[in-house]
């Protein structure tokens, strides 16, 4: 393998890999977020009225 292949190759790997820890950050934020815990409150607090 030629070295300007490997690095080439590489920067895509590191590309790659920055695309899935931050996809992976946004939906933890997203799971953990108080505006969908408070959404989530809401519907059992509206369930129990019934």
């Amino acid at each position: 393998m030629e070295p300007s292949t490997f690095i080439g190759s590489s920067i895509f790997l590191y590309i790659a890999a920055f695309i899935v820890v931050m996809a992976i950050a946004g939906y933890v934020t997203y799971r953990t977020s108080p505006k969908r815990k408070q959404r989530r409150e809401d519907k059992r607090n509206h369930d129990n009225v019934r």
